[in-house]
């Protein structure tokens, strides 16, 4: 692998359009992943989420960062597909939760296994383990910049918004 030293080599670069870019090559290699499966990146995030057990809309947004649109058209769509079970909160006539359906858990499978595929290529690219931890801690600090920089969403707690994993796309 060619070692770079700026995702930009250009002069009066920032760390925000390199990570614009970033999150570009990261949507292409996902997009790539699932070819053929219907599920968007955004989508996937959705169904790991709800492959570990049902969530509000909004808990489920805020744990992926997610926009309450976004979130509305990924379940909407996921609901289309037969993927995605609605049910009323029993306390709160506004709420609701929102579960994978057999056949949403079915295609969360097969989008895991592309996943944990592209991961492991992109693990092997970065390095060992402890390079693999480094740059996680990194990005956890850029994350509560980022959120400290934003009027109003500097308040989450820390790590609120990480999403919920079984530890499966680690390795």
């Amino acid at each position: 692998m060619a070692q770079r030293g700026f995702v930009l080599d250009q002069p009066g670069g920032n760390l925000a359009l390199d990570l614009f870019v970033l999150t570009q090559h990261l949507r292409a290699m996902l997009e790539d992943a699932f070819a053929g499966t219907d599920v968007t990146p955004t989508q996937y995030a959705v169904y790991s989420q709800l492959g570990e057990g049902e969530l509000t809309p909004r808990r489920l947004g805020a744990t992926l960062g997610l926009p309450p649109a976004t979130v509305s058209n990924c379940l909407n769509a996921m609901e289309k597909r037969g993927h995605l079970a609605r049910t009323p909160s029993p306390t709160d006539r506004r709420s609701h939760t929102v579960a994978l359906t057999r056949s949403g858990t079915s295609t969360w499978h097969e989008c895991r296994d592309r996943m944990r595929t592209a991961v492991k290529e992109l693990n092997a690219q970065v390095g060992t383990a402890a390079d693999r931890d480094g740059l996680r801690a990194a990005l956890g600090r850029l994350d509560a910049a980022i959120l400290a920089v934003q009027p109003g969403r500097g308040q989450r707690q820390a790590g609120s918004g990480m999403a919920r994993t079984s530890g499966e796309l680690t390795t």
